[in-house]
């Protein structure tokens, strides 16, 4: 996949982006509600050496003291002086758990000790870190080493008393509302990433493009409501799907550049992806451009060209093919630029006999000395062989596969299937793709009504 694959997939999935991170926003939200709040004080106390009696004592007494920060937010933790807290403010708990509640730290090169204290009870957090620090101070009294006047060498002075906290420290409402969207976001981009990488389905040309180097000759967006689309170009023929209809003939015109493919025959790979309404547009196209073209419809297990052209389809190709009528008498013209249409005609029980017959030789070469471009819209060739009895017949095969209905492993089968018969595929045509509002002045916008006269529609084969 390239970047703009991924950028593709994300553009297609945003709402479910979105959708997470809010949900995830809202997740960190309550997880937030459900946690109690936490208070925080902070009492400061500084590690004082008893007054020297020279600069050197004085220099001497400060590296003591230096020596022993450390030490003594060790002992602010201790039994020694939680003890003593726990009586004096009457808690019930121990001094290990207690000292779950204290930190102790000393900022670099200080002899300067912050005792903070966290609790549920904003006044009991408080009261416990200037508790902690007078009770520090006692029993750094007792601890320290007596001077030649039998006082302490070192004594704790509290320089910030605690104060009661307003708002809580826990939990952190913002903090947790970001990291939910953030969560949801990404899990949003994973799933959209994932659907991409994983999807089984062909969704544009470029998943194509990634499973074989079959030429794509380009796609057809999905017609609107339920309009056929041989009906949509005869109703507006300067609009973005005649025009898309035309680039690919263009393309065909250039996979066949010696000009010896006259005879093609389309197909797919199962029903449902739109090969005879894309067999019926480029015979128009074609038709339009001012070639003589015959399309016959050699799908003689379902037929659907006389449904689209709203032509009379019992006398057609089997019809000829057992020598009742002759090809002029069973042909029909269709619209303006008298395309030349051969119906199936009645459906016999073995098309497979028929297909393989040498009438069907016989008629193939006279309608290829007659016409500049023979058109057999046939079966899907992962449902019957029929395309693959056609095919030693024909010049070059056109498939059909349409946008989020053909899997990726059945377009190479699809491909697969042909090349034992050694006929070249021409290309590629993808149906059925999503539309996107064209802003171009060059488009007509397609009618909406269905003009007078046009069939409704059906299912495409």
């Amino acid at each position: 996949m390239t970047l703009r694959d991924y950028l593709v997939s994300l553009k297609k999935h945003w709402v479910v982006v979105v959708a997470l991170a809010l949900l995830g926003a809202i997740a960190g939200y309550g997880y937030s509600q459900l946690q109690p709040e936490i208070f925080r004080s902070e009492s400061t106390v500084i590690v004082i050496p008893a007054r020297g009696d020279n600069t050197n004592e004085l220099v001497q007494g400060s590296n003591y003291v230096a020596n022993l920060v450390q030490t003594y937010a060790v002992v602010a933790t201790s039994p020694t002086v939680l003890n003593p807290v726990i009586e004096d403010l009457g808690l019930n708990t121990s001094a290990s758990s207690l000292a779950g509640t204290i930190t102790v730290e000393s900022p670099l090169n200080t002899v300067v000790l912050n005792i903070a204290v966290v609790s549920r009870d904003p006044a009991l957090a408080r009261d416990v870190a200037d508790a902690v620090a007078s009770e520090l101070a006692s029993a750094v009294q007792g601890l320290s080493p007596q001077n030649a006047e039998e006082q302490s060498a070192v004594r704790i002075e509290t320089i910030s008393p605690a104060k009661l906290s307003q708002f809580p420290v826990s939990p952190n409402v913002r903090l947790l509302t970001i990291a939910g969207a953030i969560a949801g976001l990404v899990a949003g981009v994973v799933f959209a990433l994932l659907r991409r990488l994983l999807a089984t389905r062909l969704t544009n040309a470029g998943d194509i493009t990634a499973l074989t180097d079959t030429p794509i000759l380009g796609d057809v967006s999905q017609t609107p409501g339920s309009r056929p689309l041989p009906a949509l170009i005869r109703a507006d023929p300067t609009g973005s799907a005649a025009e898309s209809l035309r680039s690919i003939v263009a393309n065909l015109r250039f996979a066949d550049v010696d000009g010896k493919s006259k005879v093609l025959l389309i197909t797919s790979g199962t029903s449902g992806e739109g090969k005879s309404s894309i067999g019926v547009s480029i015979a128009q196209i074609m038709a339009e451009q001012g070639a003589k073209v015959l399309l016959v419809d050699a799908d003689l297990r379902r037929a659907s060209v006389a449904t689209y052209t709203q032509l009379e389809g019992s006398v057609g190709l089997t019809t000829v093919l057992l020598g009742d009528v002759s090809i002029a008498d069973a042909v029909q013209i269709w619209g303006n630029d008298g395309l030349h249409i051969l119906t199936s005609g009645v459906l016999p029980p073995n098309p497979g006999q028929l297909l393989t017959s040498d009438h069907l030789v016989e008629f193939i070469e006279t309608v290829r000395a007659s016409y500049d471009y023979v058109i057999f819209d046939s079966a899907p060739v992962l449902a019957v062989s029929d395309p693959l009895l056609l095919a030693p017949v024909v010049d070059g095969i056109v498939l059909v596969a349409r946008s989020r209905v053909t899997k990726r492993d059945m377009i190479l089968r699809t491909i697969t299937a042909f090349e034992t018969t050694r006929v070249p595929i021409l290309g590629i045509v993808l149906n059925g793709v999503k539309r996107v509002k064209n802003t171009s002045p060059y488009y007509r916008a397609e009618e909406k009504k269905r003009p007078f006269g046009l069939p409704p529609a059906t299912s495409s084969t």
